[in-house]
């Protein structure tokens, strides 16, 4: 079974994104898939970069994808303690 990992952010102060749609946009799709049953969906919110790092070891998803705001070659808008936007998280390939 492969696992899924969908992390969601919009922190306060960014333009309002409708996360739960996307998330839900994707559980529909892979749920009328024929290969449904391959796949297991982890969803964590209002992710913070620490949030972010405990999730990659836990969860240890074959897929991952991420539901908010970027910023360019600066990586992934998160969240700090207190909703704002916190620094970008860069996955350097």
């Amino acid at each position: 079974m492969k696992r899924i990992l969908i992390l969601a952010s919009n922190p306060k102060g960014t333009s309002v994104l409708d996360l739960d749609r996307e998330i839900r946009d994707i559980r529909e799709g892979l749920r009328r898939s024929p290969n449904r049953d391959r796949f297991d969906i982890e969803v964590r919110g209002a992710v913070r970069p620490i949030d972010l790092r405990r999730a990659m070891l836990e969860v240890e998803p074959q897929i991952v994808h991420f539901c908010g705001h970027g910023s360019g070659k600066g990586g992934l808008v998160l969240e700090d303690d207190d909703s704002r936007p916190s620094h970008s998280y860069y996955f350097g390939y």
